[in-house]
C-alpha cells in the first residue's frame, strides 16, 4: 500500500520482519542528498513520523537506526549509519510513497549495542606535564577493509605490487619494538635507519614517529608465519581478477595496516567526527562511545586544538594512517604529546620538602647554569653560557617550599628588585634598587555549570605592614579549598616575576632607548613575613637557596639543584638574605643594509633598464652590511641566480664582528668577505663566477640579520632586520660601450 504523495507530514508503521524482534529503541534519521544531517525522530509505538512533505521526499535519505544513550549526544552522519548497520528503505517509487518501513530480520540480527570506554591525555612531549584546556576531537577512521572495497580497479593492482615488493624484497629495517619517544628521520626523503632503530616519517611539530600504533612492519618470515600469509594467498594476490586481488587483500588487512604509514601516496583515509571533548586540570579527557558488539572494535584517531591568543589553533594532527589506533582497545589510555612550543603544560605548583628557595630558569630555555655567574669574566657576566644577551620580558621561575615557608615559618611574601650594576657598589647596599611591579597571577579551577572556568588569583603587587610590591607565596589551597592550581599560560602561571626590559632607558624613540638601556643589571629576590617584615637572615630558620645545575629546557629528565655559591647570594651581617644575580640586558635593534653593485669592468645599461653591462675579465664588488650596536648579532647574506639557483660562491654567514668570513664554497680559490671601516663587508668576484656558464643573469641578494638576544623562549626575533636587492649582468649589445 502506498501514501497520498500530497501529505505535509508523513507516518510511517515500522515493523521487523517475522519471526524477528528487537527490544531496544529505534530512530529515523533524515539527511539531505548532499549527506548533510536534517532531523532525527524516534519509533514511538511501532511509527515513525517525519515532518516532511511526500512529494519532496526523494531529496532526502531516510535511515532507521538503533538508539543507545551515548549515541544520542553525537550528531548523526552518513558513515555512522555504516557503522549502526542501519537499514535504508526505498521510500519513494515512481512517486509513490509506501505505508510501511519493513527491517530486515539480518538487519537486526546485529543490532545489539556494547560501549566503549575512550580515555586518554595530553602532554607536553618535552616535560610530560599535562595540558589543560585542550579540545581533543576524537574520530572513527573508515574501515581499512572497506577502503579496500571502495578502491578503483587500477588502484588494487597498484596496492597488490606495493605489498608483493615488500613482502618478496623486504627492504625496511625491522626492530623488536618502537622506541617509547623515537626521534623522528626524514623518510620521504629516502633516509632510514637501520639496526636497532624503527623507521620514522618526518613530520611537523607535535606530529613524532608512529607511538603508540602502529606498530612497524615485521620481516617477510614473520608475516608468512604470524599473519596467515601464505602461498595460497600469495597466489591469490598475483591473480589477474580484480575481485580475486581484492578479496585477498580486504582478507589481509592486519598485514597490509603498518605499511600504510610508510606509503604516503596512500593516504586517502577519511574520519568520521565522534566528539570533541576538553580535557582536565591533569590532562586527562574521556568519552563513551556505542558500536555494535557483532562489528568491529572502532578505529580511532585524536587531533587537538587549543585556544592561542584569543583563537582556536591546531597544534596536533599528524597523518591518519600512523596515528588511528585500529581496533582501539576499549578503556586504554591514549597519551597524546604535543609539541607545540605555544602550548604550556598545566599542573600544581610544586612545593618542595624542606625549606628550600628554587631558582630554576629563566622562561623555559634557560637553566641557571647557563648564565655566567661565580668565576665568569667581567665581561661575561649576566649573559648565556652561549653568548646571548637577554632582552623582552623576563620570567624567572623559582620553586618555594610553600607549606614549610608560610605554615611553619610564617614567611609569606616575595619581592624582586633591579638596579643598574656599578663596578664596585655591593649586592646588600639597598640604594638604586627599583622593585618589579608588573602582576602576577596564578589560575585555578572553578566549578560552574557545565565543567570548570579558569579564575586568575592575583599573587601581587600589594602593600603588607610598612612594604610595598610584595607578592604572596603560592598558598597550598586556592580559593575553592583544594590544591588543584592550573597552568593556563605558560608565561603567566609560571613566572614569579616580570622583568619588561623594553621599558628600560632614556629617550624619545626605541631605539635610542634601547641604545642607552643596554648594559649589565643586578636582580635580587627577598623574602618577608606575613606582616611584611624582610628577612634579612635565611640561615637561622634553614631556608636553604639552591640552583638548577643542568641546562634547560628541562624535558623528561631529572632536575638537579646545588647550593648558590656565595656569588648569587646576598649576605648581610654573615648572613643570607636574598638571592642575587647579574643579567646583562640588550634590546637593541638590528639593521641590515645592501649596497649596489660596483666593480671594474662594468657599466650601467644606457637604456636604462637596470641592466649592468660587463666586459671580457670584468669584477663585481658585492658590499652589505649587518649591524648591530654591540655587536650581539649573526648575519647570513644570500646570492640567488634565477629563481632557485645558490650561488654558494657569494653566500656566507656569522657574526657580525667576525672577519674575514669565507663563503659557502669551499673549492679554491676561496672567497671571503672583509669587514671595512664603518661596518661593511666587501668581497670581488670575477664576473664569471657569479654567472657560471651563462652569458648573463639576474641576481637576487637577501641579507637577513638576527639578534642574539633571547627571552628564556627563544630569540627576541621582533629585533632582526631583512633587506633584499636586485641586480642583472649582461654582455653590451653589438654597437655599444
Amino acid at each position: 500500500m502506498f501514501k497520498d504523495s500530497s501529505d505535509e507530514r508523513i507516518t510511517f508503521k515500522v515493523a521487523i520482519e517475522a519471526d524477528k524482534s528487537f527490544d531496544g529503541r529505534m530512530a529515523g534519521i533524515v539527511f539531505d542528498a548532499s549527506g548533510g544531517f536534517v532531523m532525527q525522530q524516534e519509533v514511538m509505538k511501532g511509527q515513525l513520523d517525519l515532518p516532511v512533505p511526500a512529494a519532496e521526499l526523494n531529496r532526502y535519505r531516510v535511515f532507521v537506526a538503533p538508539l543507545s544513550g551515548d549515541s544520542e549526544t553525537q550528531k548523526p552522519t552518513i558513515k555512522m549509519m555504516q557503522r549502526l548497520n542501519a537499514f535504508e528503505p526505498v521510500l519513494s517509487l515512481k512517486g509513490q510513497v509506501p505505508e510501511r518501513i519493513l527491517i530486515p530480520g539480518h538487519v537486526v540480527d546485529v543490532w545489539k549495542f556494547c560501549l566503549c570506554w575512550v580515555r586518554g591525555r595530553v602532554i607536553k612531549s618535552d616535560s610530560s606535564s599535562p595540558v589543560c584546556g585542550a579540545r581533543v576531537h576524537i574520530c572513527e577512521v573508515d574501515k581499512l577493509w572497506r577502503w579496500i572495497i571502495r578502491l578503483p580497479d587500477p588502484d588494487i593492482f597498484r596496492l597488490r605490487d606495493d605489498l608483493i615488493r615488500v613482502i618478496e624484497e623486504p627492504r625496511i629495517p625491522f626492530p623488536p619494538r618502537p622506541q617509547p619517544d623515537p626521534p623522528p628521520i626524514d623518510f620521504l626523503g629516502g633516509n632510514i635507519t637501520s639496526g636497532n632503530v624503527t623507521s620514522y616519517i618526518s613530520f611537523g611539530p607535535g606530529e613524532r614517529a608512529i607511538n603508540p600504533q602502529p606498530e612497524p612492519p615485521r620481516p617477510i618470515s614473520m608475516l608468512t608465519s604470524e599473519s596467515g600469509m601464505h602461498a595460497d594467498t600469495l597466489a591469490r594476490l598475483k591473480s589477474s581478477s580484480v575481485s580475486i586481488v581484492r578479496d585477498a587483500l580486504a582478507a589481509n588487512v592486519k598485514v597490509i595496516l603498518p605499511y600504510l604509514c610508510l606509503w604516503p601516496y596512500w593516504w586517502r583515509f577519511h574520519c568520521d567526527e565522534i566528539a570533541v571533548v576538553e580535557t582536565d586540570s591533569l590532562g586527562r579527557f574521556q568519552l563513551i562511545i556505542p558500536y555494535l558488539c557483532s562489528g568491529d572494535k572502532p578505529d580511532l584517531y585524536f587531533w587537538v586544538e587549543y585556544e592561542i591568543n584569543g583563537s582556536l589553533e591546531t597544534v596536533y594532527r599528524p597523518p591518519m594512517p600512523c596515528y588511528t589506533h585500529w581496533d582501539y582497545a576499549c578503556g586504554t589510555e591514549v597519551t597524546i604529546r604535543v609539541a607545540d612550543p605555544r602550548v604550556p603544560g598545566c599542573g600544581a605548583e610544586p612545593d618542595p620538602g624542606g625549606c628550600v628557595v628554587q631558582v630554576l630558569s629563566i622562561g623555559n630555555d634557560i637553566s641557571m647554569s647557563e648564565i655566567h655567574g661565580s668565576g665568569a669574566a667581567a665581561a661575561e657576566l649576566g649573559l648565556t653560557t652561549a653568548g646571548s644577551p637577554f632582552g623582552g620580558k623576563i620570567e624567572p621561575r623559582v620553586w618555594f617550599s610553600r607549606s614549610e615557608l608560610r605554615d611553619s615559618k610564617n614567611i609569606w611574601y616575595f619581592r624582586w628588585s633591579y638596579r643598574r650594576y656599578v663596578s664596585g657598589v655591593d649586592p646588600d647596599d639597598d640604594a638604586g634598587w627599583t622593585p618589579l611591579t608588573r602582576d602576577v597571577v596564578r589560575h585555578y579551577p572553578k566549578p560552574v555549570a557545565g565543567g570548570y572556568d579558569h579564575v586568575p588569583y592575583a599573587l601581587g603587587p600589594q602593600p603588607v605592614g610598612a612594604e610595598h610590591n610584595l607578592y604572596e607565596i603560592t598558598p597550598a589551597q586556592n580559593p575553592e579549598g583544594n590544591h588543584e592550581w592550573t597552568v593556563v599560560d605558560e608565561h603567566e602561571d609560571l613566572a614569579s616575576a616580570h622583568f619588561m626590559t623594553k621599558g628600560l632607558g632614556a629617550g624619545t624613540t626605541f631605539e635610542e632607548r634601547a641604545l642607552n638601556a643596554a648594559g649589565k643589571y643586578e636582580l635580587k629576590l627577598e623574602l618577608f613575613d606575613n606582616t611584611g617584615n624582610r628577612v634579612d637572615d635565611w640561615d637561622s630558620p634553614g631556608i636553604n637557596l639552591e640552583l638548577a645545575n643542568v641546562a634547560a629546557p628541562f624535558g623528561t629528565g631529572t632536575v638537579t639543584f646545588d647550593s648558590a655559591p656565595a656569588f648569587n647570594r646576598i649576605i648581610r651581617s654573615g648572613k643570607t638574605a636574598g638571592f642575587y644575580m647579574m643579567m646583562h640586558v640588550d634590546n637593541n635593534p638590528c639593521r641590515a643594509e645592501i649596497s649596489g653593485i660596483t666593480g671594474t669592468g662594468l657599466s650601467v645599461d644606457p637604456a636604462g633598464c637596470g641592466f649592468i653591462l660587463y666586459e671580457n675579465g670584468a669584477s663585481a664588488d658585492l658590499r652589505f652590511r649587518p649591524y648591530h650596536p654591540n655587536d650581539f648579532a649573526t648575519f647570513s647574506f644570500s646570492v640567488v641566480r634565477g629563481v632557485t639557483s645558490q650561488v654558494h660562491r657569494a653566500t656566507a654567514s656569522g657574526r657580525v664582528d667576525a672577519s674575514p668570513i669565507a663563503t659557502n664554497d669551499p673549492t679554491p680559490p676561496i672567497r671571503a668577505y672583509v669587514k671595512q671601516p664603518g661596518g661593511e663587508y666587501l668581497e670581488t668576484f670575477p664576473v664569471t663566477e657569479l654567472l657560471n656558464d651563462c652569458t648573463r643573469g639576474a641576481f637576487s641578494e637577501a641579507l637577513h640579520v638576527r639578534t642574539l638576544a633571547v627571552d628564556g623562549y627563544g630569540r627576541v626575533s621582533g629585533l632582526d632586520a631583512f633587506s633584499h636587492a636586485g641586480f642583472a649582468l649582461t654582455r653590451p649589445c653589438p654597437g655599444e660601450k
